[in-house]
């Protein structure tokens, strides 16, 4: 009996000694699903920076934002972001169905990516893509996907770009076909 007795306190002991060190799943459900739950949503938005003259850097409209503060990224629907040159004029627009803002000026776009210039007699007017990364305030453009550069009659088809708007350079990091068009 005695032994039976002491298997049964064992057993409490170890019972009760789980449930007390057992983490407790619904805080950390609630937890996670905090973090997927935006700490805000905006509607048909317009945010624009300004330079120390103040003179416009660049801009942004979408139609939809969401603002994750604890996992540290802002998400357009729709965004349409123009940036400003050195003459204070837009330069260039990228737009997305989808773009993602981290705290550094770092944006991933995605699906269906259109960047265009907005001057006239530039060599590129147009660049297309899947995603696309732009790294703000330098105005670089870079990816790993399939791309496709058009320009005054001509149309280049790569993977991988990276280019900077400001310096207007570009490098496919791999070329696949240029198709030159015959203006007659």
């Amino acid at each position: 009996m005695r032994k039976l007795f002491v298997i049964l306190v064992i057993l409490l002991v170890i019972t009760a000694s789980y449930l007390w060190f057992q983490p407790d799943d619904n805080s950390s459900m609630l937890q996670a699903g905090q973090e997927l739950r935006p700490d805000y949503i905006a509607s048909d938005i317009t945010r624009t920076l300004y330079n120390a003259e103040g003179f416009k850097t660049d801009s942004v409209t979408a139609e939809r934002l969401e603002h994750f503060e604890l996992l540290g990224f802002t998400q357009f629907e729709l965004p349409i972001y123009t940036l400003y040159n050195g003459q204070h004029l837009p330069s260039w627009t990228a737009h997305s169905k989808i773009a993602t803002w981290y705290p550094e000026d770092r944006i991933i776009l995605e699906q269906q990516v259109v960047i265009e210039s907005l001057l006239q007699n530039e060599l590129i007017e147009r660049i297309e893509t899947d995603t696309l990364e732009m790294l703000f305030p330098d105005n670089r453009l870079q990816n790993n996907q399939p791309v496709r550069v058009q320009g005054k009659g001509f149309y280049i088809e790569g993977v991988g770009i990276q280019a900077d708007l400001t310096e207007k350079t570009l490098q496919l990091l791999q070329h696949n076909k240029t198709v030159y068009q015959n203006e007659g």
